[in-house]
């Protein structure tokens, strides 16, 4: 029996492969997302278009209420819905950090806690996957500092999410590398960050092939999904620098278990149990 999958940026790149590579399996899939023409495009391969703003939290718990309902129930969640913010820090503008954090980080939180609370409630499994990106990971690319931050905000989000679910309930976060989509085009940007953009895209992977390791990935349970050898760089650099930091730590010995977070919480739940 096929699920029913629900993919937010769904128009186009990452989310329309996602949605087709689920329908092309035989799956009830819900394409959500601004782009009402393009969403019209995904209707002969099978998949119910729903336009959808994922900043307008009323709207995203309609959607979530209606699709459940109409569904009744909701199995797989893609929070791919998600935008680009091509500026270098010092000359970004508060509107561009704003519109790029509620989109990212807002939005697939608000998505994910729609569609979460309804498989927590129903005591139904089900499965999240959330786009996020290498740059989660620790990758460093000039200009591109507001979009990195929400991408490192959107992995630590998913990581306490996993731990608030219930074992039934899985949370993955999918890091792809450079994807040959129109990602990363916004309106706000200048001509020539949308021309490099465009080129660098082009240079990028296949979203099929991106897609169908998310769909692998997902199936298995991971948490965190890659898809390109290369995002290592980044994360190799990440870690030299926190293992650096390590090393200038004085050893605590015996006592080092003792400032473990899960150790302080333990003490201090006693504390007020007693109490």
């Amino acid at each position: 029996m096929g699920k029913t999958v629900f993919v937010t940026g769904a128009a186009s790149g990452i989310g329309r492969s996602i949605a087709r590579a689920h329908a092309a399996q035989g799956d009830r899939v819900i394409a959500a997302d601004l782009s009402a023409d393009s969403l019209d495009q995904l209707v002969d391969d099978g998949i119910e278009p729903w336009v959808l703003d994922v900043t307008d939290a009323r709207s995203v718990e309609q959607a979530a209420g209606q699709v459940w309902t109409a569904c009744s129930g909701v199995d797989w969640v893609y929070v791919n819905a998600g935008v680009g913010a091509p500026a270098a820090l010092l000359d970004a503008s508060r509107e561009q950090f704003r519109k790029c954090l509620e989109i990212n980080l807002i939005g697939a939180w608000m998505t994910l806690k729609a569609f979460a609370s309804r498989m927590v409630k129903a005591d139904r499994a089900g499965r999240l996957c959330v786009t996020a990106s290498e740059h989660s990971l620790g990758f460093q690319h000039a200009g591109a500092g507001i979009y990195t931050a929400s991408k490192h905000a959107l992995l630590g989000l998913c990581d306490v999410l996993r731990h608030e679910l219930p074992d039934t309930v899985s949370v993955s976060v999918l890091c792809p590398g450079i994807t040959n989509t129109g990602f990363g085009q916004g309106e706000d940007a200048s001509e020539a960050a949308k021309a490099f953009t465009r080129a660098m895209m082009a240079e990028g992977l296949d979203p099929d092939i991106v897609a169908r390791a998310a769909l692998e990935g997902v199936e298995r349970g991971d948490f965190i999904i890659l898809t390109h050898a290369a995002s290592r760089i980044g994360w190799d650099r990440r870690v030299e620098d926190v293992e650096a930091a390590f090393a200038q730590v004085p050893d605590e010995g015996a006592d080092a278990e003792r400032y473990a977070v899960p150790e302080v919480i333990r003490r201090v739940r006693a504390q007020f149990s007693e109490d």
